[in-house]
């Protein structure tokens, strides 16, 4: 009888270290033959730890991650982290401090203004796998048919936006004069997010938010930004160059794909993703910028954080690094499109980078962009902002708009104080 208990007991533990670690992984809600090659790779290359990943609608994802985190639970274990947010999610305890697991030379692997973006209060919390920057893309037969001259596509030719304003009036074009454009002059990718907004302010000499990061009155509701703002609202409004309520990326990649706008204020993810459209005939110039301002980009990144209560640490750790790594970051890009965070990436795919789209982008990450600020209050910040521009894209008035909008991300960002 003894002898038949040792026997089970030898066998539940073998059961036991053999049973696979099962990590919850919270992740962009990107189309799954984009995302299941490198977690199927994963699974692969470690038999032991099964991958529960969970694919969240970008509209849902950071109220999704907010209210998971808040609960106080060890899952998710690992979940994608926007940039910015990693000083909210680090100020909360919401992830695991990172330096020991990694070291000096594998750190120095990604753009340091990546790194930066992933510590806080000296500690390394997020680890960096992509990067981004935008652009201005034109579809060149409209611009042929309608006989309006290309944009430059060099830097030294960038345009202001008072050029660009005068391109879009020339190209919303009414073909059956209903009163309704079937061609727009321009649309925004991104319609509503600081992201792509804050480089119209900034090019004016704007600032966004308090040096501290615990203060909008006084930035958002400057005379600077307040014109920028107002100048964003008649795009949609006044001038009526721009559609209205197209809040979500695929669509405002249709349109400009389809013919339906001239041209597109986008990502660079585009140059991938703009290759369904096969009929389509594309430039890219850069990033336009007021008159008397300074050429102001956006950049943002995309990285990995793990939560400090996962019952599953190294696991969750090889993850992060399998897919922050050279090997998988490659395989994003090209499965994907998003720049990469690792400058060893762009050397080892010089087909891919020598492009003189890519070559633009790369220029601007490197010279113009601006990171979005510092503050351990910014998803309520970009909430509430992202709130008001939609209002303003609507017809809202600016500057009232704005002083509410202060006035509510003040008291948000004073219960982090």
């Amino acid at each position: 009888m003894k002898r038949f208990i040792v026997v089970l007991l030898v066998l539940f533990l073998a059961v036991g270290m053999t049973t696979a670690q099962n990590l919850e992984v919270l992740w962009m809600g990107w189309p799954k033959d984009q995302v299941m090659p490198l977690i199927n790779e994963f699974q692969a290359k470690n038999p032991g730890i099964k991958i529960d990943i969970q694919l969240i609608p970008f509209g849902q994802l950071f109220q999704t991650i907010e209210v998971r985190l808040a609960s106080g639970g060890g899952t998710p274990d690992v979940y994608i982290v926007d940039g910015p947010n990693t000083a909210s999610y680090a100020a909360r305890k919401y992830l695991l401090p990172l330096d020991e697991y990694f070291s000096p030379a594998e750190k120095n692997a990604w753009f340091k203004s990546s790194i930066k973006t992933g510590t806080y209060n000296g500690q390394f919390v997020s680890v960096p796998y992509g990067t981004s920057s935008a652009g201005l893309f034109f579809n060149k037969a409209i611009f042929e048919k309608y006989g309006v001259p290309f944009p430059s596509e060099k830097i030294s030719g960038r345009m202001t936006w008072e050029e660009v304003v005068d391109l879009a009036k020339k190209l919303t074009i009414d073909i059956d004069k209903d009163g309704k454009p079937e061609i727009w002059g321009i649309c925004i990718e991104q319609i509503d997010r600081p992201y792509l907004l804050f480089p119209l302010m900034q090019s004016l000499g704007a600032e966004v938010l308090s040096p501290d990061g615990f203060e909008t009155k006084g930035y958002i509701t400057s005379d600077k930004f307040v014109r920028a703002a107002s100048f964003y609202g008649k795009l949609f409004n006044e001038w009526k160059v721009s559609p209205q309520g197209i809040n979500d990326s695929a669509i405002a990649r249709e349109y400009f794909g389809t013919g339906k706008a001239a041209m597109m204020l986008g990502n660079e993810w585009n140059i991938a993703r703009l290759s369904k459209f096969t009929n389509l005939q594309y430039g890219l110039a850069p990033f336009p910028y007021f008159a008397g301002g300074v050429p102001v980009t956006p950049t943002g990144s995309w990285h990995v954080g793990i939560n400090p209560k996962t019952a599953n640490k190294e696991a969750a750790i090889a993850f992060v690094k399998y897919m922050t790594g050279k090997d998988a970051v490659m395989k994003w890009y090209k499965l994907n499109g998003i720049a990469p965070a690792r400058p060893d990436v762009y050397a080892a795919l010089p087909a891919d980078f020598s492009n003189p789209m890519w070559q633009l982008f790369l220029h601007e990450m490197n010279n113009t962009a601006v990171a979005r600020p510092d503050t351990p209050g910014y998803s309520q910040y970009e909430l509430i902002l992202r709130e008001t521009f939609n209002a303003i894209h609507y017809g809202a008035d600016p500057k009232k708009s704005l002083e509410d909008a202060a006035a509510r991300i003040d008291r948000e960002l004073k219960r982090f104080k």
